[in-house]
């Protein structure tokens, strides 16, 4: 979690929110340590966690979604990614390649770093450019679909040519997973 939080303060983010279930203690007071707003429910997907989160938000304001249990690179990614919206871009992606796209949501890319499309953890992925964080403006929340995964509406928002694309690295760890979090180095631990 300090991973995601130390990007969006060099965003900067003016409030930081995080969603968990009210069972997880530890998340919430770890949360709480960092000077995060706990916002607590019992969300069935992302889409649904993120719009929990969002509640209360004006329309004009710029929303960024992050995952706690994700390594990337650089510590300044979500300032580029807000930097991308605009131009008709309500919803702009942090890009990252990765050897395991099947894990994740992978990217489609046209000109300019428009994403073209958001495939679903796909079976057969068609490139390994996968989307890791987000920044979009709070009038799209209105958009999400909640029982939705949240590439879904993604994917129906960038085929209207709402989103853009920021390539950050090459650096993506999803350590959600025992397996994941096994293969990391000590020092990344």
């Amino acid at each position: 979690m300090d991973y995601v939080l130390e990007r969006m303060r060099a965003a900067p983010c003016a409030d930081i929110r995080v969603v968990t279930r009210p069972e997880k203690t530890d998340v919430v007071a770890h949360a709480e340590a960092q000077d995060a707003t706990v916002v607590l429910g019992s969300p069935q997907s992302v889409a649904e966690s993120f719009l929990l989160g969002a509640r209360g938000a004006d329309a004009d304001d710029i929303l960024l979604l992050g995952f706690p249990d994700t390594i990337w690179e650089p510590p300044d990614g979500f300032a580029q990614v807000v930097a991308a919206l605009g131009e008709g871009a309500d919803v702009a992606l942090g890009l990252f390649t990765t050897a395991e796209p099947e894990r994740c949501d992978v990217a489609l890319l046209g000109e300019g770093g428009r994403v073209t499309r958001v495939l679903v953890k796909p079976l057969s992925p068609p490139s390994e450019v996968i989307w890791g964080c987000a920044a979009l403006r709070a009038r799209v929340g209105a958009d999400l679909a909640p029982a939705d995964e949240l590439g879904t509406s993604f994917d129906r928002l960038s085929r209207e040519g709402r989103v853009a694309g920021v390539f950050l690295s090459a650096e993506y760890t999803d350590i959600g997973t025992k397996e994941a979090l096994a293969r990391l180095s000590p020092g990344q631990r």
